[in-house]
């Protein structure tokens, strides 16, 4: 599956869920911050032209247009239990900014392209009784849902998360656990995304034959080299609609869609909506 998602409040939490029966792997990427705490099952993310192992323990931060997918390994045996927190971080911000180093620590977070987006350990591990305390807590007291309380919640979650998050240094969970060439493409793909693509050209980029290539890449990740190229091209359309003027037909050539009626029903198939319906909601404030 792969989508622009939406976000339909500011605040959206969703506490202790088993995603294991059915499970949609998803690739996808939104407007919004996404956090992840996996309590169990295990698998892997890709973000950043990067994999990396994820498990118990394991928690994910995603920026606002970020590209991220996860492939997570499902059987009877192994479930897959996660809590998920999605929040407009320019609403979210204004409950941080009376607590100035939570605000510097989140505004790093959300900003820095140096960031570690996954974190893993025992440490981390603590969170898990935070979180299910939290939904036992929501659920008797806030079973609809308050903003107010959503937000409370948040700032302590981040308050937790501040002395534990590392920025820069060496940490285990650095590295990638992919093969090489996963890396080289997707980096390729990041860079040569707004070209013409020839597979014969990646693959010459990455000294594989196309055929290897195309075989080995969907065997290693569960996807092919051309949704890792469709979600790139979506995103940069997307910021390029929600931060400049420029016409669709504008919008669609710097993104490296050749055809703007091709676009337009790649965006709207993917997206739910047209270009300019998802131009006409309102921008996410930084």
């Amino acid at each position: 599956m792969l989508f622009v998602d939406t976000l339909r409040r500011p605040i959206e939490l969703l506490f202790v869920a088993d995603r294991g029966a059915p499970y949609k792997e998803v690739f996808h990427f939104h407007p919004f911050v996404e956090l992840f705490y996996v309590h169990e099952g295990s698998g892997q993310v890709i973000v950043d032209q990067r994999v990396y192992e994820a498990g118990p323990g394991t928690l994910l931060f995603f920026r606002p247009f970020q590209p991220h997918y996860q492939q997570m390994q499902i059987k009877p045996e192994q479930p897959y239990i996660r809590s998920l927190f999605r929040y407009n971080p320019g609403y979210f911000a204004e409950y941080l900014k009376p607590f100035p180093a939570l605000y510097r620590f989140h505004d790093e977070l959300s900003r820095s392209a140096e960031v570690l987006h996954v974190q893993q350990g025992p440490v981390f591990a603590q969170l898990d009784g935070f979180i299910r305390d939290a939904r036992l807590w929501f659920g008797a007291h806030y079973a609809n849902g308050d903003l107010e309380q959503n937000a409370l919640f948040l700032l302590s979650l981040f308050q937790r998360i501040q002395p534990l998050w590392q920025f820069g240094g060496s940490t285990a969970m650095r590295q990638p656990t992919s093969d090489p060439f996963v890396v080289r493409v997707l980096e390729w793909i990041d860079e040569h995304h707004g070209e013409p693509f020839q597979l014969e050209t990646l693959a010459k980029a990455v000294h594989l034959s196309p055929k290897y290539l195309s075989n080995l890449f969907r065997k290693t990740t569960g996807k092919t080299i051309t949704d890792f190229l469709t979600i790139r091209r979506l995103k940069h359309a997307s910021q390029l609609l929600q931060t400049t003027a420029l016409s669709v037909q504008e919008v669609s050539e710097r993104s490296g869609f050749s055809n703007c009626s091709y676009f337009c029903h790649t965006f709207r198939k993917y997206a739910g909506m047209t270009p300019g319906q998802f131009r006409s909601q309102p921008l996410v404030p930084d």
